[in-house]
């Protein structure tokens, strides 16, 4: 496992399957709160982004948090998340 001592949580993360194995009114539901969040971004002016991720059980999943401290993309946690 990775040292995450630092990391900033900021994204929430969904496997598609998981999702596809919700009932209707869940997933329904959860695709509504997505496009909620896409149009306000919208409205902001704000991009479409796309990103990366990785499993932080990987083997090189340190070498890649050594590659995001150096470009200054590893942040302090400030408190736990309650979710």
């Amino acid at each position: 496992m990775a040292n995450l001592q630092g990391m900033d949580k900021k994204f929430f993360i969904a496997k598609k399957a998981d999702v596809d194995n919700l009932d209707e009114s869940n997933r329904h539901l959860f695709r509504y709160i997505l496009n909620e969040i896409f149009k306000r971004r919208q409205a902001a002016g704000k991009k479409e982004n796309t990103y990366i991720m990785i499993n932080t059980d990987e083997p090189y999943a340190d070498e890649v948090i050594e590659i995001l401290k150096r470009n200054g993309h590893w942040g302090e946690r400030d408190a736990e998340p309650n979710y």
